[in-house]
């Protein structure tokens, strides 16, 4: 069973810092543990933040420990999964959000913009249906209810009489004819319609997740938005007012559980199971 050095400690903790599971893999590799519940917990996360979430699942049930499988940040991870399985839109937000927190941290900022169109979509359409025949949210499964753009479109024009070709601005003009007086509509709809991030969502058109071929750089989304991490605050915050519990620390949180159990090969020079 392999070990790690003081050196290659600290690069893992500096792969963790950007959520870089592949690199943490990798080092574990070159220093001989290629099995075992560290391994079995950094693949977990590699797939979770790629969305592959019964990959994750998979590889995060293999840990054989009864004392890692007990911590609350194991349990809380695996019923994150499967809400996010069952498309539970809570855990589906804060996954999108804690991705986007991610791509800031690896300066990944045209996959960011992209992020940034897809949570404000995502967060319209849940808007939509949550607000439309009375559905509540617990009855809501982003995986399951969620229409397509061409469905809320049709739907517009043939219930509403709203005849936009956006989607965003087709839905906004639905919510402020039907729950125009909704305070927390009122607050939801200023942030994901606010000046800045339409401007956010202008830079993604010309850019290659978009329709253009325009590069981004930090620059280009300062002088929009101001720190790029400030649209992440802005989307917990309207999923805040429209009572949505998200997390977005989870993955910080197993982080910290990763460097524990890593602590085990360094001083240790390999894991120590404890099973019933």
């Amino acid at each position: 069973m392999g070990n790690v050095d003081l050196k290659s400690e600290f690069v893992i903790e500096k792969f963790l810092d950007r959520y870089d599971y592949d690199g943490v893999e990798e080092i574990l590799r070159d220093n001989g543990i290629e099995d075992g519940d560290l391994v079995s917990l950094v693949s977990a996360c590699k797939y979770l933040v790629c969305f592959d979430f019964k990959t994750s699942a998979k590889r995060l049930k293999s840990i054989k420990s009864i004392e890692i499988k007990n911590r609350p940040e194991i349990k809380e991870m695996a019923e994150h999964i499967r809400d996010l399985i069952d498309g539970e839109p809570v855990a589906i937000f804060s996954e999108l959000i804690g991705s986007l927190k991610i791509q800031c941290s690896k300066e990944e900022y045209i996959d960011y913009l992209g992020r940034v169109y897809r949570l404000k979509e995502a967060l319209m359409k849940y808007l939509f249906i949550s607000r439309n025949n009375g559905n509540a949210k617990k009855q809501i499964s982003m995986t399951v209810h969620v229409p397509t753009k061409y469905d809320i479109m049709s739907t517009l024009r043939k219930k509403y009489k709203i005849y936009t070709g956006s989607l965003s601005g087709g839905i906004s003009e639905y919510l402020d004819m039907t729950h125009g007086k909704s305070k927390s509509v009122k607050e939801a709809l200023g942030i994901l319609n606010g000046k800045n991030m339409e401007g956010l969502i202008k830079l993604r058109h010309e850019c290659p997740v978009g329709h253009g071929f325009k590069g981004v750089s930090r620059e280009d989304i300062e002088a929009i938005y101001g720190d790029p991490l400030q649209v992440v605050d802005d989307f917990v915050e309207a999923c805040r007012i429209l009572d949505l519990n998200v997390n977005i620390e989870r993955h910080d949180n197993i982080n910290r559980l990763i460097l524990e159990m890593l602590v085990k090969y360094v001083q240790k020079k390999g894991d120590v199971d404890k099973h019933e």
